[in-house]
């Protein structure tokens, strides 16, 4: 019969050992690259003006202690604060990078969601890190976004005409279950359990109703690009409703420009619109200071910056943008194979209608006035509408290349419209990047757009385990996020600070 050791230590019985803290952060580590930076070469002083105690009021936890949990805890995949204050209890390099201090969730919550705008300066500062190890090149950029879930419910949704049409559905659910609950009652038939259940049933039901009556009171209708009325969200006003790969979500967006050479990230922001594309200037002005702040040496004289972004970039406005900047874009025009219709034939554009400009009209290809009609504001700038007879446009043979709407029929039955306004002149910028689309050198760049900003995303999400945003409203969640990618950055001057240590 096989012969085991046994155990000398009884059940529940305590094992101490003697802990040294400093030992805890052994050099090539994440956490003792942590502990050197945070608080000495990268600064946070900055927070000192938060605090009002120093007078009267309990001694705060230091910004750095902070920031070197919060830090360690996002790199080990936890998100949460609670999740972090947990850490900070039960792991003895959390406990060594806070030097044993007890730090309760609400601190970490209330520290993350009040500092964006320090944390925004926190992360240039860090960038500056990364630029004295020499990770960023400074001449071709990707800017990508990653659309993530937020702490809102999708089905707090909707326009103001479907919040009344849900505000109504629950009044009568309440009125119907009052009633069915008096008709029970006053027959004798409810039993303890069944009116426990029916307190905490209506209870439900009063707060839905007035939570989505309160935000009816106070509610501002928001506007799409397209100048209607798009859903507003009870829980979280300043999310969108937002298409990914895996359907619909409420969240925001979290945009990152990332540098060819390391993938550093080097702006970062996140947005809570469906559209990621409006906002590449503010993305630019956002890098420039960051790459200003960090010290990130300007190109020669002659060369151009590069910026690589997907079709949702691809804008009249945003090709101005870059232009305006000096700055090389690469962005293709996703709507490309839409320019040729079913039999083959190239649709018509604004180039192929002649304008007179005496008489004020637009003449279209096949000969046919397009006469002013009436003039139209859309985002801000107004335009002038030019539109050509029904009785034209019903019997033309070609109305298929005319014709951008997928239901032809209907437009055809209306007459060919023509919107005139000073972004008409973004449509040389336009065809310049459609003809540059064609070249082989757009291509072969164009080609490590994935290479450059995809991975940085899969880092986050999949190893970081970013899956949601834990905050509420767009500030809060910018914070957040730009945390994430200081983690991120901080992973990359690791790997090159342990390469110079395994070869000094």
């Amino acid at each position: 019969m096989a012969k085991y050791r046994t155990t000398d230590v009884a059940a529940g019985q305590g094992l101490y050992l003697p802990v040294n803290f400093k030992e805890q952060l052994l050099p090539g580590t994440f956490e003792h690259m942590l502990n050197e930076l945070i608080g000495k070469e990268i600064d946070v002083s900055l927070f000192d003006k938060k605090y009002k105690n120093d007078m009267t009021g309990a001694s705060a936890v230091p910004p750095a202690v902070l920031l070197k949990l919060i830090i360690y805890g996002y790199s080990k995949g936890c998100y949460s604060s609670r999740k972090i204050s947990e850490l900070n209890e039960n792991n003895i390099v959390a406990k060594a990078l806070t030097g044993d201090m007890a730090i309760h969730f609400t601190t970490i919550a209330d520290f993350i969601s009040s500092s964006s705008e320090e944390i925004n300066k926190v992360f240039a500062k860090a960038l500056a890190f990364c630029n004295e190890l020499g990770l960023i090149g400074g001449d071709t950029y990707a800017i990508d976004g990653l659309r993530l879930p937020s702490n809102a419910s999708m089905d707090m949704s909707g326009t103001e005409e479907q919040l009344q049409k849900r505000l109504s559905i629950y009044k009568k659910m309440a009125e119907k279950h009052l009633a069915r609950h008096k008709k029970k009652d006053a027959a004798g038939e409810t039993t303890d359990i069944e009116k426990e259940h029916y307190e905490e049933r209506q209870k439900h039901l009063n707060r839905q109703i007035e939570k989505i009556s309160v935000f009816l009171e106070h509610m501002e209708k928001k506007i799409g690009l397209n100048g209607e009325e798009i859903k507003s969200n009870i829980t979280d006003n300043e999310s969108a409703m937002i298409h990914s790969s895996k359907g619909y979500l409420q969240g925001y967006i979290g945009i990152a420009v990332t540098d060819q050479k390391n993938q550093i990230i080097t702006s970062a922001q996140a947005v809570g619109t469906a559209n990621e594309g409006e906002h590449l200037a503010e993305m630019l002005d956002r890098n420039a200071e960051n790459l200003k702040e960090a010290g990130v040496k300007e190109l020669e004289e002659g060369k151009k910056q590069k910026m690589l972004g997907d079709a949702n970039y691809f804008s009249g406005d945003n090709l101005r943008e870059c232009e305006e900047r000096g700055i090389d874009a690469y962005i293709p025009d996703g709507q490309e194979k839409r320019r040729v219709n079913s039999e083959g034939n190239k649709r018509y554009e604004l180039d192929d209608y002649k304008y007179h400009e005496e008489e004020d009209y637009y003449e279209c290809p096949h000969g046919k006035r397009l006469l002013y009609r009436r003039t139209t504001e859309q985002k801000g700038v107004e335009g002038r509408v030019y539109q050509a007879s029904a009785t034209d446009c019903k019997a033309c043979p070609v109305f298929s290349q005319c014709s951008w709407s997928r239901k032809g029929q209907s437009r055809q039955s209306q007459g060919k419209a023509l919107r005139i306004s000073e972004k008409n002149g973004d449509g040389n910028l336009i065809r310049r990047m459609r003809e540059k689309q064609k070249t082989e050198e757009f291509q072969e760049l164009y080609s490590k757009r994935i290479q450059i900003v995809e991975p940085v995303f899969a880092n986050i999400r999949y190893c970081k385990g970013l899956n949601r945003f834990t905050l509420r409203g767009e500030k809060k969640v910018n914070g957040q996020w730009q945390l994430y990618c200081m983690v991120h950055n901080l992973g990359k001057c690791l790997n090159e600070l342990n390469v110079r240590r395994n070869s000094a």
